[in-house]
Formats: C-alpha cells, structure tokens, sequence
C-alpha cells in the first residue's frame, strides 16, 4: 500500500505542475486477471485538435496495485462525443512497467485504452474503462494484462 501512495502522490504532483492542463483522471482499478486493486491517475492536456465531435490531446497515466506492480506512460488521447453527455475515450502510451508479482516481460509496455463516459457536470466526468498492456513482442514473456477502472475526471 505504501508503494501505490508514493506512486499516487508523484503522479498528482506532476499533472498539478503541468502548465494549460486540461483533465485530471482519478480512479479506482481492477487486474481482470489476478483481482489485483489499485489506483489510476490520468492527465490530459490542452487540445491539440478539435473537429466535430472529435478531439485529441497528449497525455500521461499511471496505474499502481496492491501487488506491486506499476505502469507509467505518455501518449496520444482521442475523444468522441456521442451526445452532449455520453463519450467515448481511446488513448495509445508506451510507458515504463514495474513488475511486482505480476511478470509480464521486461520493462517497455504499451497500454491501450478503451473508455465510456458520462458528463456528470461542466466540469466533471465519470468513466468506465478496459486498458490492455503489453511489451508487443519485444520480450520472450509477454502475457499482457488488463485492467478495469472507474476513474472520475475534472476539467479546469
């Protein structure tokens, strides 16, 4: 536990120091494999595009479990409005694994992220979301690994 509270805590620190942020993703997550709990944070900057109901924007992300293991990454994040409250979130980031008892092979893993989400406010959002990590083959062992997370983000 103490592992996901230093990591928690560095993760907020750096999305509260980057300057023009957009969201902050706060969350609770599963290991669809293992049971594993955990905790998932998530910075989106400013657009980097907007057209139609499409938008895009770099991001960050980290997830830590009761296991040990940890991922932290940076990468693309697109968004699709389905309505004025309903979304669909996708994001693509290679990042920097931690193994714990989870060994998933070697260091570089690659998450891809699925996500529905429901604007609860102007200013906040509720999402529901699958990721999948994985080194792509760059390892001997590569299981991969899913997770799923409700995570609650705010906009400023």
């Amino acid at each position: 536990m103490k592992l996901i509270a230093a990591l928690s805590a560095a993760m907020l620190t750096c999305a509260a120091s980057v300057a023009g942020a957009q969201s902050l993703d706060l969350g609770v997550t599963t290991d669809y494999d293992t049971g594993g709990a955990g905790l998932v944070a998530e910075y989106h900057g400013a657009p980097a595009f907007s057209s139609g109901n499409w938008s895009g924007a770099w991001g960050a992300a980290g997830r830590a479990d009761a296991d040990g293991d940890a991922w932290f990454g940076a990468g693309f994040a697109l968004n699709y409005d389905l309505s004025e409250t309903l979304f669909v979130e996708a994001s693509f980031m290679p990042g920097y694994y931690v193994e714990g008892d989870t060994v998933l092979g070697g260091n570089l893993h690659f998450r891809s992220l699925l996500g529905l989400g429901w604007n609860v406010s102007d200013r906040g959002a509720m999402i529901l979301s699958i990721d999948h990590l994985s080194n792509g083959g760059l390892d001997d062992v590569n299981p991969g690994s899913e997770a799923i997370a409700l995570r609650y983000r705010l906009r400023f």
